[in-house]
């Protein structure tokens, strides 16, 4: 953006009073600068007082609404009224393209005013447990405790668009028209029908497919993406995918309470008792080498975090230390 196009965008904030405080001193500065600028300031801000009609309108014609705006022009300066392609021969003047910007700038502003409107956004968290949600389309999230799932109250017509910040997990309802898609701080998952988890933090995304397909998409880059069918899980993190085949069903431990371990390594089941319990459980440097060959078979049922510990310290030998807010396993 230039610095005619920044003033433009200025003066289109002010107009409709959306301006900061910050912005609106730019402007003044800018006013102050020449005599020019405070005319042009004027002659924009009459353009955008008469023009209020013409954005009222139920139907937005193009042809009819450049007349409309010649007219208010030519009352305003004095001139006949121009023929429409004369109108449109002027259009690419300095003035002209100013006043064009602001009138695009203003039907934008109130076309998603209309959207924000009509579309009735609403956000549900799930405060005190997990809690299971069932959308317009008869779709079921489960939400867990802490987090928020924004959607609105109805559907558009050519998909179905949420955005989740924290975890859930959906069982979407098929409708190959009107894809499903859930939209979070880094990534965009797109499904047809399906179910699969969704693990969002500040640092990753993760997906997990349980039934179907699953389309997940950077939102930075939407050409880095990859397809998840079932059994797939995907992380994404500062812009990479990492996929893996899901070896146990802990993904979805904060929905079932269930946790089990098969002769999994150590290091596999620290990481899967910080998700589930919200915590940071970690390794002391000392062990960390070899801590890959300490198997652990154990079944957790909606245990309480201080009896998991302590069932693992006696099936590892470890000791457990609190430091720096952190759980750590470590040797004596």
């Amino acid at each position: 953006m230039n610095q005619k196009e920044y003033i433009i965008a200025l003066i289109a904030k002010q107009l409709q009073g959306l301006a900061t405080s910050q912005e609106a001193d730019e402007l003044q500065q800018w006013l102050q600068s020449d005599a020019a600028c405070q005319q042009e300031y004027d002659d924009m801000a009459i353009i955008w007082q008469k023009s209020g009609p013409l954005l009222a309108e139920p139907s937005f014609n193009t042809e009819v609404a450049w007349v409309k705006l010649d007219d208010q022009i030519a009352l305003l300066t004095a001139r006949d009224r121009k023929p429409l392609h004369a109108i449109i021969s002027i259009l690419y003047t300095p003035t002209a393209k100013a006043a064009a910007a602001i009138l695009v700038l203003a039907c934008t502003a109130t076309a998603g005013f209309w959207w924000h409107r009509h579309t009735q956004w609403q956000s549900f968290t799930a405060l005190a447990q997990n809690e299971t949600l069932t959308l317009p389309d008869h779709s079921v999230v489960v939400v867990r405790k802490g987090s928020t799932l924004k959607y609105p109250k109805q559907f558009d017509a050519a998909e179905r668009r949420v955005a989740l910040a924290g975890d859930a997990f959906f069982s979407v309802q098929h409708n190959e028209h009107q894809p499903f898609l859930v939209i979070t701080d880094h990534s965009e998952v797109k499904v047809l029908g399906t179910s699969f988890l969704v693990h969002n933090t500040n640092a990753a995304d993760e997906v997990v497919v349980v039934t179907g397909k699953v389309n997940v998409a950077d939102k930075k880059e939407n050409n880095n993406k990859v397809i998840l069918t079932k059994g797939q899980r995907v992380v994404l993190k500062q812009d990479h995918f990492y996929q893996d085949q899901v070896a146990d069903s802990n993904f979805i431990a904060w929905e079932t309470g269930q946790l089990n371990f098969n002769n999994t390594a150590l290091p596999q089941v620290l990481q899967d008792i910080s998700h589930y319990y919200g915590i940071t459980v970690e390794l002391d440097p000392g062990i960390q080498a070899n801590a890959h060959t300490i198997p652990v078979t154990v079944h957790f049922n909606n245990q309480p975090l201080e009896q998991v510990l302590e069932e693992l310290k006696l099936i590892t030998g470890l000791q457990v230390k609190k430091e720096n807010g952190k759980t750590v396993f470590y040797r004596n």
